[in-house]
């Protein structure tokens, strides 16, 4: 029984370490290594449960392969269903093995061909054919970004100068406004309303016309507030647009989005301001 547990707990660490190693070919390893010790995993369907109790996995306390890559080795279990993919393709294309070609690639060429790369040849000739289409894939949809952001900067630099010239107008409205309220309250307050029927009637007359007047300047007044309200809000949705797409420039080109403001300017298509 203390020769299983040292046994198990050797496995534990050597699977540590070779998850470590994945860049250099090491994840094949680690197939191998769970192929060898834990041969179950690599059928389909569950586990049966007497498997897992009398393996590492029970061992450690856990239910589950899932459980154990989660707790053990702080892996995720979908990387490990991809580990899994690529090295049933190991298996059918020795290759893989003989030059440790790396698991997200693997996949990559997979999910992309009709039909695997028989050969190593075949396979760099295939890789470095889709490098060539995403290459023209992350020019299209930089160019693109780019003249979106330049329309959105122009937009937006014209909404600002919009608002300042309605601010200048909802300014003048209200000055006009203020001024109507105090000539109508004069008026009704100065003027001999009873004294003859001729300036009551003429005194009426006066009061009608700048009531007209008032409530046309605060019919326009609540329309330019209204047009201005709207105008703050477009000009709202214009600049959180304008950071989604620097977001986007910055993970298509790699470019740390606190850069992507620069790198535009550098570019002569983005608009200052």
């Amino acid at each position: 029984m203390s020769q299983s547990i040292e046994s198990h707990k050797d496995i534990s660490q050597r699977l540590q370490q070779l998850l470590g190693a994945e860049a250099r070919g090491g994840w094949i390893c680690f197939m191998q290594t769970v192929e060898k010790e834990l041969p179950f995993l690599m059928q389909r369907g569950r586990p049966n449960k007497h498997h897992i109790e009398a393996s590492i996995i029970g061992e450690k306390g856990c239910t589950s392969w899932k459980d154990y890559l989660k707790t053990e080795l702080k892996w995720k279990y979908a990387t490990w269903k991809n580990w899994k993919k690529a090295y049933q393709l190991s298996k059918e294309y020795s290759y893989i093995k003989d030059y440790g070609l790396e698991v997200s690639e693997l996949l990559r060429v997979s999910n992309k061909s009709i039909n695997f790369p028989s050969s190593y040849v075949d396979y760099q000739e295939y890789v470095e054919k889709l490098e060539q289409e995403k290459s023209i894939s992350l020019s299209k949809t930089k160019q693109s970004l780019m003249e979106e952001n330049k329309k959105l900067k122009e937009h937006l630099l014209l909404l600002q100068k919009k608002n300042i010239e309605l601010s200048s107008e909802l300014i003048n409205y209200t000055k006009v406004q203020n001024n109507a309220t105090s000539q109508v309250k004069d008026l009704s307050k100065t003027l001999p309303i009873k004294s003859y029927p001729i300036a009551d009637y003429w005194l009426a007359e006066v009061i009608r016309t700048l009531r007209l007047e008032y409530e046309i300047v605060v019919k326009k007044f609540h329309e330019k507030s209204q047009e201005a309200s709207t105008l703050r809000r477009e000009k709202a949705e214009v600049i959180t647009r304008c950071e989604l797409i620097k977001q986007r420039l910055s993970k298509t080109l790699a470019i740390r989005t606190a850069d992507i403001e620069r790198y535009i300017e550098s570019e002569c298509i983005g608009i200052s301001g």
